[in-house]
C-alpha cells in the first residue's frame, strides 16, 4: 500500500457513488440526463468528500463525448476532493494490464489503481480496485485492517433478480468488525450491518426495472463511522408494465420526475394497433423513450430435469451398428481395438 492522504478534519462527509456508466450511444439526452443525476446528488449538500467506486465508462474504450462528460461532471461537483477506485470497464483490457483511461483525470481527482491507503477524516479507508485475479484482492483483504472500498462482489451477493454473483471472494475475507463499501454489483443491499453493496444511482438498462435506487453518504466522526443510506428519488428509471398496471405504475414510479424509460408489454398486438397505442401513452404520460414488446410465452426459469447419463448410455447393438455403417478409413478391426483401448482407459 505505497501512497497514503492524509486529512485532519474531525468532521468529514462524503456522497458514495458508484458504476456510473456514463454512455453517448444510447437515447438522445441520456448522457446529460446522466450528468444531471450525479451533479444532483452531490451539490444539493455539498460534501468534503466525493468517492466514485468504480466503472465510470460503460466501455472499456470509452467514445471523446463520454471523457469530455465525465471531465464536465467532475468540474461541476461542488466538493474538496474527489476519488476515483478503478473498476471493471476503466482498463481497455480485461485483465487489467492496461493504463487506466481515468489517468486522463488524475489532474482534477485522485485515481486509485492500485490498493491504497486513505485517511478520510479521522478514519484509515483501504481503496481496493478491481482486480481479474481475485486472490491478489483476497490478498490485500488478508493484510487490511481498515474499512474497505472495492470494486468487486462476493460469493452469493445478489447481483440482479435471484441471481447470485460467483466468485472466490468470500464475505469472511470482510469480516464484521469494519465497514466495506462495494461497487460492480448494480443492485444495492446490505449485508449485516458493515457491507454495503451500493448500487447504481439510477438504473441503466431494464434488467433494474422497477428498482428503487439509493444513495449513500459516510460520516466520520472522531474515528466513528456512520452510513446513511437515502432513497434516489430523481434522475433515470426505466419501467416495465403491462396495459394493465401502466396507469399504477404512472402513479407509484411518478413519471414526470424521473428520465423515465418505459417498456409496455402486450399479448397480441398489430402494427396499425401499436400506433394508435404508443401515441395514446405518449400524449398521457410524460416519458422520455417508450418501446411496446410481446410478454414472454412461455415462463421463465423452468426446465425439465434430463438425466444425460442415462441419455448417452450406448448398448453393444448400438456400437455395432455404428461401425458396420461407418464410412471411416479405418477399418472394423481397427475400430474394435480403438474401443477397447478406451474401455481399458475408462476401467
Amino acid at each position: 500500500m505505497p501512497k497514503k492522504f492524509n486529512h485532519s478534519s474531525k468532521m468529514y462527509r462524503a456522497v458514495l457513488l458508484t458504476d456510473l456508466h456514463l454512455r453517448s450511444d444510447y437515447l438522445p439526452g441520456y448522457l446529460d440526463a446522466q450528468l444531471e443525476t450525479f451533479t444532483k446528488l452531490v451539490n444539493r449538500k455539498p460534501p468534503d468528500g466525493v468517492i466514485i467506486n468504480g466503472d465510470i465508462f460503460h466501455r472499456r474504450n470509452p467514445r471523446g463525448a463520454e471523457l469530455l462528460a465525465f471531465r464536465r461532471l467532475l468540474e461541476g461537483l461542488n466538493t474538496r476532493e474527489i476519488f476515483i477506485n478503478r473498476g471493471n470497464h476503466d482498463t481497455i483490457a480485461k485483465d487489467g494490464s492496461t493504463e487506466t483511461t481515468l489517468s486522463l483525470f488524475s489532474d482534477i481527482a485522485t485515481v486509485l489503481s492500485e490498493t491504497t491507503t486513505v485517511r478520510l477524516g479521522t478514519a484509515d479507508f483501504d481503496f481496493i480496485p478491481h482486480f481479474e485475479d481475485e486472490s491478489k484482492i483476497v490478498r490485500d483483504l488478508k493484510s487490511s485492517k481498515n474499512h474497505i472500498f472495492g470494486h468487486w462482489g462476493f460469493d452469493g451477493c445478489v447481483a440482479n433478480g435471484a441471481y447470485e454473483y460467483a466468485s472466490y471472494i468470500k464475505k469472511s475475507h470482510i469480516g464484521t468488525k469494519r465497514f466495506a463499501f462495494l461497487g460492480h454489483i448494480h443492485k444495492p443491499k446490505q449485508y449485516g450491518k458493515n457491507v454495503f453493496v451500493l448500487g447504481t444511482a439510477h438504473s441503466t438498462s431494464f434488467g433494474e426495472a422497477n428498482a428503487q435506487k439509493f444513495v449513500h453518504e459516510l460520516l466520520v466522526r472522531d474515528g466513528v463511522v456512520e452510513v446513511v443510506r437515502k432513497p434516489v428519488d430523481f434522475g433515470i428509471r426505466h419501467v416495465a408494465a403491462t396495459l394493465d398496471t401502466l396507469e399504477a405504475c404512472a402513479s407509484r414510479f411518478r413519471f414526470d420526475s424521473f428520465f423515465t424509460i418505459l417498456r409496455v408489454k402486450m399479448d397480441h398486438l398489430d402494427s396499425g394497433t401499436e400506433r394508435q397505442l404508443v401515441d395514446k401513452i405518449l400524449a398521457k404520460h410524460n416519458v422520455k423513450h417508450l418501446e411496446v414488446v410481446f410478454e414472454d410465452v412461455l415462463p421463465k426459469y423452468e426446465a425439465s430435469h434430463i438425466d444425460y447419463d442415462e441419455l448417452l448410455q450406448l448398448d453393444e447393438s448400438v456400437i455395432e451398428q455404428y461401425i458396420e455403417n461407418s464410412s471411416s478409413i479405418f477399418s472394423k478391426k481397427d475400430l474394435l481395438k480403438a474401443l477397447e483401448e478406451i474401455r481399458k482407459y475408462e476401467a
